[in-house]
């Protein structure tokens, strides 16, 4: 299947247990992305490098790392985060994840009005019966499908999805300033990032995850969510453009 998802955010996760030496590795992990993550910032619990021209990050604290990506090319950049979380577990010794997951976020332009989109999810996605119209009468004014599901691969995977405007997509997910250049000669802004959706979209967000995860099986666990993930997208969107 030739994949063309709208993917707007991406966020790779990888959780580990705390221990003590995890200070004294951090820094070493994180210079060994400092060429493709020029960009960077230290505290004294955490540490974040960013590629600011390409709107991405990695941020590294004692239980937890991400990779962080806005704008992302949908077929390459899972499987990068899976590379450089294996590179960063190898450089702070860490064997098994307590977890792993990937989330995507998607705004699917279906060239329809909101009001004509509330109706088709509630109608395609919801089942409305008798009895529950009769107790809810009342007009449905918006609407979201929640699932959780398990793959027959072990993973499991959160779907949300519903009509949305711009605004409150800026509502609902957080930005970090940092991940956009700025100033009089920045290219990619927040502002053109922004500019860049519909006005009104299908809104799709799909949550996977794994639990007890070794490093070793991170890339193939990865690749596996990104293809079954953004295939489900696919469908999901052809669906709802269905008149």
């Amino acid at each position: 299947m030739s994949l063309n998802v709208p993917l707007k955010k991406l966020v790779v996760e990888w959780r580990y247990k705390a221990e003590l030496d995890f200070y004294a590795r951090m820094d070493q992990a994180a210079l060994g992305l400092s060429e493709d993550f020029p960009d960077w910032e230290r505290s004294a619990l955490t540490v974040e490098v960013r590629d600011k021209k390409r709107n991405r990050r990695v941020h590294l604290s004692v239980k937890r790392g991400f990779f962080d990506a806005d704008g992302p090319n949908p077929l390459t950049d899972i499987d990068q985060a899976g590379k450089l979380a294996s590179k960063i577990c190898r450089e702070l010794e860490i064997a098994s994840l307590t977890r792993c997951g990937v989330r995507q976020w998607f705004a699917a332009d279906l060239d329809k009005p909101f009001a004509l989109m509330v109706d088709e999810v509630a109608q395609r996605f919801l089942n409305r019966g008798p009895d529950l119209t009769a107790l809810l009468p009342d007009k449905v004014h918006d609407v979201a499908y929640t699932v959780d599901y398990e793959t027959s691969e072990g993973w499991r995977y959160n779907l949300r999805l519903g009509p949305m405007v711009k605004s409150q997509w800026f509502q609902t997910i957080l930005y970090e300033a940092g991940n956009f250049e700025t100033g009089d000669d920045a290219v990619e802004t927040f502002e053109k990032y922004r500019a860049g959706f519909p006005d009104q979209f299908l809104f799709i967000d799909v949550d996977c995850y794994r639990d007890d995860v070794g490093v070793d099986k991170v890339e193939s666990l990865l690749t596996s969510m990104r293809r079954k993930s953004q295939e489900l997208v696919t469908r999901l969107i052809e669906f709802s453009k269905r008149k």
